[in-house]
Order: C-alpha cells, then sequence, then structure tokens
C-alpha cells in the first residue's frame, strides 16, 4: 500500500534521515517511535510531500509519488497544534479540504455531516475551535483529514499536550475510529503506550536511522538491539561476556555472573543483558531462629520464588519505592552495584532501606 525506500535526508552536512526503508499494509495502524530529533516528523513530511527527499522514493498504491506536490498524494494530515482555521466553523473547517479534493457544495454538506457524526460531534458544526475543548479540536482536525477519503492518514503526535485522562480517551477514541473505517495509518510519536497499545507494526528510529520494524509484542521482547531494549520499555540492565559453564550459558559481568540458559551465543561474545521489572521478585531478608537469614515473598504473587529455586538471586538494598496505584515499581541497589526495578503488588510490605533478594529466571532475560 505505502512503499518508502531509501528515504533520505540532508540539511546541508546533517543527516536527519539516514537510507530508511519499510512498507505499510492495507488497513494497518503503523507507528513511527522515537525520541525527539531522530528524525520521525522530517520521514513523515516527506512522505507527505511536504519536504523533499535528498534520496529515495516514495509509492502509494504502485504509484511513484516522490515529485509529486502534497495535494496530488491524496493523504490526509493531523498534527499536534490541529492546525484548524480560527475565523472558519467546525463545519467550514472539515469542508475546507473537501472543496481542495473537488467536491462539489451538495457532496460537501452530506460528507461533513457524516463526519461531524463519526466525531461524535453533530451538533458542534457551528462552533468555532476557540469554543471546542483540546480533544474536540483534535476530532474535528481528524475529521477534516479523513473526510475526502485519503489513500493514507499520516499523524503526527497528535495527543501530545493532552492530559493524561483525555490522552487515554482520544487513544481509544482514535482506534475505534481506524478500525471502523479501516484507514491505513501512519502514527508519529515518542509515546511508547502510544505505540504499543495501538499499533499493529512500530518502526524505531534513531539518530536517522531504522532501528527495529516489529509488532509490539516482537519489539518489547525480542528487542533488536540496545537502543530498543532501553528506549521501549523500562529493564534492569547487565553487561559482561559470555562463558559456558556445565552446559549453562553465563554471563560475566564486572561484579557477578548472570545464567542466561541456552543461548546461541559464543564463549567470549560481549552482550548486554536486560529484564524487564514484571519478571523480576523481590524477596525481603528475614532473620531466622539459628541467627541466619531467609527470603520470604512480598507481593503474594504465584511468580515469586523462592532464592534457591530460581536461576539468578541477588541480594540488595530498597533504594525507592514508586507507588503506582495499580501497582508498585521497587528500585533496589545490588550488592554487585548494579541498579535493578521490579514491579510488585501495590503498596508492597518492604520499605526503603531493605535488604532484600531479587531473583528472575534466565528465559526472562533478554541477550543483545
Amino acid at each position: 500500500m505505502l512503499e518508502v525506500t531509501g528515504l533520505t535526508k540532508y540539511y546541508g552536512d546533517l543527516c536527519a534521515v539516514d537510507d530508511v526503508s519499510f512498507h505499510i499494509d492495507e488497513g494497518d495502524f503503523v507507528t513511527l517511535l522515537g525520541p525527539s530529533g531522530c528524525g520521525k516528523t522530517t520521514l513523515l513530511h516527506m512522505i507527505a510531500g511536504l519536504r523533499e527527499p535528498t534520496d529515495g522514493r516514495v509509492n502509494l498504491r504502485g504509484e511513484d509519488v516522490t515529485d509529486r506536490a502534497p495535494e496530488d498524494r491524496n493523504i490526509g494530515m493531523a498534527f499536534q497544534s490541529t492546525a484548524l482555521f480560527p475565523h472558519m466553523t467546525v463545519r467550514e473547517n472539515i469542508a475546507y479540504g473537501l472543496r481542495m479534493h473537488g467536491y462539489d457544495a451538495e457532496e460537501r454538506d452530506t460528507q461533513v455531516q457524516e463526519f461531524l457524526e463519526l466525531v461524535d460531534l453533530p451538533n458542534h458544526g457551528d462552533h468555532h475551535p476557540n469554543e471546542l475543548s483540546g480533544g474536540q479540536q483534535q476530532r474535528v482536525s481528524l475529521a477534516r483529514a479523513l473526510a475526502y477519503e485519503p489513500d493514507i492518514l499520516l499523524l503526527d503526535e497528535p495527543l501530545t499536550g493532552l492530559d493524561r485522562v483525555l490522552r487515554e480517551e482520544m487513544r481509544e477514541w482514535l482506534m475505534t475510529l481506524q478500525r471502523e473505517l479501516g484507514v491505513t495509518s501512519l502514527y508519529v510519536t515518542h509515546d511508547q503506550e502510544d505505540a504499543l497499545s495501538m499499533s499493529d507494526k512500530v518502526i524505531v528510529l534513531d539518530g536517522g536511522e531504522k532501528q527495529q520494524a516489529a509488532h509490539p509484542e516482537e519489539l518489547y521482547e525480542e528487542p533488536a538491539n540496545e537502543f530498543v531494549a532501553t528506549f521501549v520499555g523500562k529493564s534492569t540492565a547487565f553487561e559482561g561476556t559470555v562463558t559456558s559453564v556445565d552446559g549453562q550459558s553465563i554471563v560475566e559481568t564486572d561484579a557477578t555472573r548472570v545464567v542466561v540458559g541456552d543461548r546461541d551465543r559464543a564463549d567470549g561474545e560481549d552482550v548486554s543483558l536486560f529484564v524487564r521489572p514484571e519478571d523480576i521478585d523481590i524477596e525481603p531478608v528475614q532473620a531466622t531462629a539459628d541467627g541466619g537469614t531467609a527470603a520470604a515473598s512480598t507481593s503474594g504473587s504465584t511468580a515469586a520464588t523462592a532464592a534457591a529455586t530460581v536461576d539468578n538471586a541477588f541480594p540488595g538494598t530498597v533504594e525507592k519505592i514508586a507507588n503506582l496505584g495499580n501497582r508498585s515499581e521497587v528500585t533496589v541497589i545490588l550488592e554487585s552495584g548494579e541498579t535493578a526495578l521490579a514491579n510488585t503488588a501495590r503498596f508492597p510490605n518492604i520499605a526503603v532501606g531493605d535488604e532484600v533478594i531479587v531473583t528472575f529466571n534466565s528465559e526472562s532475560v533478554v541477550v543483545v
């Protein structure tokens, strides 16, 4: 449906986008994800025809549109700023794009009313943008972009600037709208939750280069490199060298060793390890009758396991507890010096300064 081949953009000696290629299938919702300045908006603008590429091609429905003007590409766009005309009513804003695409007056009236109802604003046609909330303005912006039935909808961080509750509502609403219309969509964001929750495929960019293109689950569970592993989701990180011990792969770090199981890694290979916080358990250390210590589960989770029965167990001290309502994030400084992050049940029965055991199994370790 959309085929991007080798798109490159230089500003003088600065390479903003470097040889990026990908494709989007009909009806898919695909996200360009990356930090500020990674080139995602520049890439989107080249696809839209708003910026001329230094090299590369854009094909839409099998036709090369690289050299076509934006208005000749049948592409819809919605921006963070909404870009609504303040002197026009909602109805006139939506009709503007229809008029530019050659719809006659009767067709415009019919299409405008249909899309006002589709975006849940059937009685707001005579309002001006400044009379609407931020979420309502974004819905009008989307209606304007969709009303002339574009081949693809490009969304440049349209939810940025909205408060958390409204952002989540708009995210759900946008997903429902996209499914109902079946419109192919390319969404730009730096927000991981947007990307992972909404997308059929996520394309991660950094430094103008494509790092990985994958389904959200694959992106999270099998990151292609260290940047993707650290940018997409939180992790506990280790670095070290692979060695084999008793038939198992072990990664020797500066201060400890981590069991990574049966992995296709050569002895002597330097690797980075990542463990997601939901895959880590924390057990407080309790004194025993004979003066020793034992580990006891804090969360009551079935995943919590005695330290002796897991592949990896490390003592440490609780540094910070962030209670987030539905869960808590606990930061532990390990005796080896590394920092571990674990999700626990909300308001766990531990405190800052407590001695704990951090445990996780080898299958949970991501090796890159």
